[in-house]
């Protein structure tokens, strides 16, 4: 008998072991496995920020040309351009802000581009330099450093004469100085969802990663951005009731911490897009765009498609159909002038005649 329970107990302790065994390599791989998900996880959310990384680079190789040009087209939108590009970690969403971070884009102003035989880089700026004072004020970290970096520091750079950078480089404090030119410089932020398509808000350009990626044409992706940098220029979301010929002002929601509309494209509610609006925004487009020598003659065909595409039966409405008709008559009264040998630049229509659009 004692020896039966001696064997029955030793039974049990095997038992015991081999079940912990199993217990222990289950853990283990339950362990193993949660670590591959999350390295997957990782990987993902890393290639998604290259592909915001991919729109933000198509979207700025578009508007750098333009922003130079668009200088002096309205004065007060006219100030310092370094052709550089500034973000922080609050331009990307929250899901992607770990590996914002492992980039390099925290809860400060970082430069992200720096364009060639521009005066960033004749002044010896890099990508990924974070800012550290400008002229001698101190740039400010943590909320308030996504507002400086969209409407700050085109505002603290003066064109013409020499402006001090300081920037951090790795362990390195430099100093750099810095001759801005005049251009009419705007924020851009990529927004990786489908809360937005396109908006202006006076300072940002808001661009959804979706509609970017959507558009295959390297073109209509120029007629786009045009579109949206001439809504900038002309400062549409802050003349509300001071311009009575151009009418009604689009209502656009959009802060520096976010975006919580369907956009220009999308529907509006009850502030409707105003007509003249659009109208203004083409022309001043269609000249940027010249100027720039981008071919300009499928400008209304895209903008066609577009209105079209969001009409439940593909059709026109009266003025979107003259919005399209201006369009072709701006851009034979610019080819008139190029023929001409003048200048592409509205000057006619700034000093208040409409006759181009009429």
């Amino acid at each position: 008998m004692p020896r039966f329970r001696l064997i029955t107990a030793l039974a049990l302790s095997l038992s015991f072991l081999l079940l912990s065994g199993c217990d222990s390599t289950s853990s283990a791989e339950r362990k193993a496995e949660r670590a591959r998900q999350e390295a997957e996880q990782a990987r993902m959310r890393a290639a998604f920020l290259g592909r915001v990384h991919d729109a933000e680079s198509s979207v700025w190789q578009i508007l750098h040309p333009l922003i130079e040009k668009a200088a002096n087209y309205r004065s007060e939108e006219t100030h310092g351009y370094i052709g550089a590009a500034f973000v922080t970690e609050a331009f990307y969403s929250e899901a992607l802000i770990e590996e914002a971070r492992a980039e390099g884009f925290g809860p400060w102003v970082t430069v992200l581009t720096v364009f060639p035989d521009s005066p960033a880089e004749s002044a010896g700026l890099r990508a990924g330099d974070r800012l550290l004072s400008l002229n001698g004020d101190k740039v400010p970290q943590g909320a308030r450093s996504a507002i400086f970096a969209a409407r700050q520091v085109k505002r603290r750079l003066e064109p013409g004469g020499p402006n001090q950078l300081e920037v951090q480089r790795g362990d390195e404090v430099i100093q750099l100085e810095v001759t801005p030119v005049e251009g009419a410089y705007y924020g851009v932020i990529v927004v990786a969802s489908n809360a937005v398509d396109l908006e202006v808000d006076g300072d940002v350009i808001w661009i959804g990663l979706s509609l970017v990626e959507g558009i295959k044409r390297d073109e209509d992706l120029a007629y786009l951005c045009a579109y949206a940098l001439a809504k900038n220029v002309m400062r549409h979301s802050k003349q509300k009731g001071k311009n009575a010929m151009l009418g009604q002002l689009l209502d656009v929601a959009a802060a520096a911490s976010g975006v919580n509309t369907g956009g220009i494209f999308g529907g509006m509610g009850g502030n409707a897009y105003s007509h003249a609006f659009e109208v203004e925004a083409d022309l001043i487009a269609l000249y940027l765009l010249a100027s720039a020598d981008y071919e300009i003659q499928g400008y209304p065909e895209f903008w066609d498609k577009v209105l079209r595409s969001r009409s439940r039966k593909g059709e026109l409405t009266a003025k979107e159909f003259e919005r399209v008709e201006t369009a072709g008559k701006v851009i034979a009264a610019i080819e008139a002038k190029r023929e001409a040998g003048e200048a592409i630049y509205p000057e006619a229509y700034l000093q208040g005649d409409v006759s181009e659009i009429e």
